[in-house]
């Protein structure tokens, strides 16, 4: 029914999506804990790098056909590091890593539209551990349905 004119009309509101708000929190900063789950493989960097790696093209030529096979679809790409290094430096290494995949992709045909991307440096590790091993899990990129 609609109200009459000059009376306010009643609004649905919508939770947003889990990606929207993975976006906000890292615009706002906020450490985020749970890694959302993925549809793809996380791609893994070498120590202090961010180049895609040979043995993670697979997995981004799996990404890229999904896209390109769901127009509409986009992916947020989360790009991760392991705790050694200032928070800065991190934050910056991230970006680096998630630039790095989406360049990569879009090499792949897919259009970099489709492609959001955000660093969390150190902000999300799988594994906290102070070892090789944790810190190699943590030295990666996430792919989020978007």
């Amino acid at each position: 029914m609609t109200p009459p004119p000059g009376e306010a009309q009643e609004q649905i509101v919508s939770e947003p999506l889990p990606s929207q708000t993975a976006m906000a929190e890292a615009e706002a900063g906020v450490a985020v804990t749970m890694e959302r789950p993925s549809e793809f493989s996380d791609i893994h960097f070498d120590y202090d790098k961010s180049f895609v790696r040979e043995d993670d093209k697979l997995t981004l030529r799996e990404v890229a056909d999904y896209l390109k096979a769901n127009p509409g679809a986009s992916i947020l790409i989360e790009g991760h590091c392991d705790e050694r290094g200032t928070a800065e430096y991190n934050i910056a290494l991230g970006e680096r890593r998630a630039e790095s995949t989406k360049s990569y992709l879009v090499s792949l045909g897919v259009k970099p539209g489709d492609l959001p991307t955000v660093s969390f440096g150190e902000e999300k590790p799988l594994d906290p551990g102070p070892s090789e091993a944790a810190w190699a899990k943590n030295r990666r990129a996430h792919f989020v349905l978007w």
